[in-house]
């Protein structure tokens, strides 16, 4: 299989861990062993949703102690979410529904990981972030901040 022709797979929680599923045509199209492939992209699933959760609970104690969220966290946060499409891709897999899989295991709402996943899109280095910017000012018009910052711009 291409990286043109990535085949869907889904990820369902099953006792704490994640059980990947491939569609009867990725199966058929697919190279290799395909239970060997989906046991990796389950891995893969699951280390990635790790981290992601690890980044969340940093986001969400910053909130809980009334401070300003760090862009950074949510660029960690989206970047994240970027090395597992690229982990899986490498597979020869992409996730179906990528947010209803996010939103389900993250619990975390959809707009906010739009909004992580286009201020990662745009900013292709954290280094870009200035380490002392906040989310607030990058939240609202997140693509157009982000434009800004890897143009060497203030956010806005």
């Amino acid at each position: 299989m291409t990286r043109d022709k990535l085949a869907f797979v889904a990820f369902e929680p099953t006792n704490g861990q994640f059980v990947a599923l491939l569609s009867m045509q990725g199966l058929v199209s697919g190279q290799g062993d395909p239970e060997l492939v989906l046991r990796k992209a389950a891995k893969v699933y699951e280390r990635a949703t790790m981290t992601m959760k690890s980044v969340i609970a940093e986001i969400q104690a910053c909130r809980a102690d009334g401070k300003l969220v760090p862009a950074r966290k949510i660029w960690r946060l989206g970047d994240a979410i970027f090395e597992l499409t690229s982990q899986l891709q490498e597979l020869s897999l992409q996730i179906d529904r990528l947010y209803d899989h996010l939103v389900r295991d993250l619990g975390a709402k959809r707009k906010w990981l739009e909004k992580a996943i286009i201020f990662r899109r745009y900013l292709p280095d954290e280094a870009l972030v200035p380490e002392s910017l906040n989310w607030g000012r990058c939240e609202k018009g997140t693509r157009k901040a982000a434009e800004r910052l890897r143009d060497g711009l203030p956010p806005g």
